[in-house]
């Protein structure tokens, strides 16, 4: 096998790579901090000049009966987590 070949091998796999993390992170097949599913729980939406924190599974005001406003705007403390109402609570095991 030609040197040429074996780094379009390398170069195609590590490509695939790549690509699988982003894909698995887009699609939320995995928990990371620049994915959709975080693995704190919740996460921070941009709300004009300040954030409101949301638990991954919130599906929208329109969807869930629960508007934005009705969540945190300072993130909740360690051990806790933002519930689907927009309460801080302990984080269950």
């Amino acid at each position: 096998m030609s040197p040429r070949r074996k780094f379009r091998i390398v170069l195609f796999v590590a490509l695939a790579l790549i690509l699988g993390f982003v894909l698995s992170d887009v699609l939320g097949l995995r928990a990371s901090e620049t994915g959709v599913v975080s693995p704190r729980g919740w996460h921070g939406i941009s709300h004009g000049s300040h954030t409101h924190y949301v638990p991954d599974d919130w599906a929208g005001s329109e969807a869930t009966g629960v508007s934005i406003s009705d969540f945190p705007t300072s993130p909740p403390p360690e051990g806790m987590t933002v519930n689907g109402t927009g309460q801080i609570v302990p984080v269950e095991p």
